[in-house]
């Protein structure tokens, strides 16, 4: 899978390994995928949302920098656009949604298309 491709779970799992979570996973729960993954200090393993959760997402967003603005291109439905600039490198990602499009220009910014193609998380 291509990281312009990520969504839901699997989105969030891979964001999950970039911040360092443990026991990462995605699995059903009630019915939908979800990851779930622990943080280094804790014991239990629980959902872990960023592209859909506000809460979660802002602390990358704003740690990270990255820049969101949305795009209106005639005829097709509304998109937004991430940018993540590090040194001398700047990435964009698109998404059908601000958090989507922000958490996959973090995921690139972190890890290779071939990473991400090689790596599975269950499911």
């Amino acid at each position: 899978m291509e990281i312009h491709d990520l969504g839901g779970a699997l989105l969030d799992a891979w964001v999950a390994r970039a911040q360092g979570l443990c026991d990462i996973r995605v699995d059903t729960v009630d019915g939908f995928l979800v990851c779930l993954a622990r943080w280094v200090d804790r014991t239990e393993v629980r959902p872990y949302s960023p592209s859909t959760d506000w809460a979660l997402a802002n602390l990358i967003i704003d740690r990270e920098h990255i820049a969101l603005r949305d795009l209106w291109i005639r005829g097709s439905p509304p998109a937004f656009e991430a940018m993540l600039r590090r040194a001398d490198v700047t990435w964009f990602s698109r998404g059908e949604l601000p958090l989507v499009a922000a958490m996959r220009v973090y995921v690139r910014s972190r890890f290779t298309e071939e990473e991400v193609r090689l790596r599975s998380f269950g499911a």
